[in-house]
């Protein structure tokens, strides 16, 4: 009875370490881009997550937004805004966006940085990053 058990365990328990190996290898990764990044192209796979991370200057009103549209390539997930430097009131804060690539094909995120009363057209500073979606 134990030489018929001990196979049978062994089978589950390859088993069982194949199939977590596969899920961990479908899981979608993350690509962090910052500033120096921009102009560049980034290669993302769909299911892959861009998180793009930029320095705003909250204090004076100048922040980060989104140009132009994504769709149907990117999905934005959430934006967060934060201290750059915890418990400076009024300094730099970091803007944090996170986007699933929805769709294969090549795109372009195009970001301004500008005072919401100003409007897009008084930036202060562009940014942008090529997609290619496989």
């Amino acid at each position: 009875m134990e030489k018929v058990m001990i196979p049978r365990i062994t089978c589950l328990l390859l088993i069982c370490l194949m199939l977590s190996q596969s899920a961990l290898m479908a899981a979608e990764a993350t690509i962090t881009v910052t500033k120096e990044q921009g102009g560049r192209e980034i290669a993302l796979k769909v299911g892959d997550i861009l998180q793009i991370e930029l320095t705003g200057r909250g204090g004076t009103g100048y922040l980060w937004s989104v140009e132009d549209t994504f769709a149907p390539y990117l999905k934005l997930l959430d934006q967060a805004t934060q201290p750059y430097i915890e418990g400076r009131l009024g300094g730099p804060v970091m803007q944090v966006w996170r986007f699933k690539a929805e769709k294969p094909g090549a795109t372009e995120l195009k970001m301004a940085c500008y005072r919401s009363w100003e409007g897009v057209g008084k930036a202060v500073d562009h940014f942008r990053v090529k997609l290619r979606i496989k």
